[in-house]
């Protein structure tokens, strides 16, 4: 149990889904979402999102978010009791099948899989990536596509999070896996998932501040945010074998024409596009 800082939101109906999204790629460790339905003080076209932390992030998120068009009132930082966080995510937190071949399920729920049906297994700790958030789900159904047509080969997932994009293609016959991300937190919860799914000893897993390894990858996923993808494009790009392919998401649909630019000039090629909501993934090959 810790003191912690609410920051509360209030947004539209129609602008809810992005909003969320941005606050799950920009850290946040739960997102609450409030409406009518729930509070009959708020307007039937509105709704209010409140996420939590200590006093000094909240006061970040609100600043970074003054000028977001999204919000229809300026954001509020407010003190709240004490908060239980691993209760909290169990109550957000369910069995979610989000493929053909995969399902992801948190360890504390008992879960008959379908046959035919791979169940990954995770607490998600502070690390974004549940499976419940567009990005994620995008980039599982995506690996899972390519595990049916051909396979997944060698593995390459940039900012995994919680790890579970790794692990659903370890799941998927996907090897060998190399998983990367900058934030030692999502690092030590991705080592924890691996752990409780018996896969530490097959993946390689680092914490670096620029992606970099000696070897390239048959497939590589980066689930990050669009301005990242633009940034680390060419080192990317290098990470990837000639007939290899690029899963790209953690972006808008409004940004895809900007991030894809950056990749055109390199010599990729779109092979598809899915999209869920606002949000988007490219999947390129050269």
């Amino acid at each position: 149990m810790t003191r912690s800082t609410m920051l509360r939101l209030h947004t539209t109906i129609s602008q809810l889904d992005s909003l969320q999204g941005w606050l799950f790629l920009a850290g946040a460790e739960g997102v609450e979402t409030r409406d009518h339905s729930t509070d009959k003080s708020i307007p039937k076209d509105r709704a209010q999102l409140l996420t939590y932390g200590d006093e000094e992030a909240m006061n970040a998120l609100a600043s970074d978010l003054e000028e977001r068009s999204e919000l229809v009132e300026r954001p509020e930082v407010l003190p709240v009791q004490e908060i239980d966080w691993a209760e909290a995510w169990k109550v957000h937190f369910k069995a979610l099948r989000l493929s053909p071949r995969l399902a992801v399920v948190p360890s504390w729920e008992d879960w008959p899989a379908p046959e035919g049906v791979h169940v990954i297994r995770m607490d998600p700790g502070s690390a974004f990536g549940t499976g419940q958030h567009a990005t994620t789900a995008l980039c599982l159904r995506a690996l899972d596509q390519i595990a049916a047509s051909g396979g997944i080969g060698s593995l390459a997932d940039i900012g995994c999070g919680t790890g579970i994009l790794a692990i659903g293609a370890d799941l998927l016959g996907a090897g060998p896996i190399w998983m990367v991300d900058n934030d030692p937190l999502a690092v030590t919860v991705a080592a924890e998932n691996l752990d409780n799914m018996g896969m530490r000893e097959r993946v390689v897993l680092e914490c670096q501040d620029e992606p970099s390894h000696p070897r390239r990858f048959d497939t590589l996923v980066a689930n990050i945010l669009a301005p990242v993808l633009i940034r680390l494009a060419a080192r990317l790009s290098a990470c990837v074998t000639d007939e290899g392919c690029l899963l790209l998401s953690g972006l808008l649909y409004s940004q895809i024409d900007e991030v894809e630019a950056e990749y055109l000039a390199l010599g990729w090629r779109r092979a598809a596009l899915s999209c869920e909501g606002e949000w988007a993934l490219l999947w390129l090959r050269r």
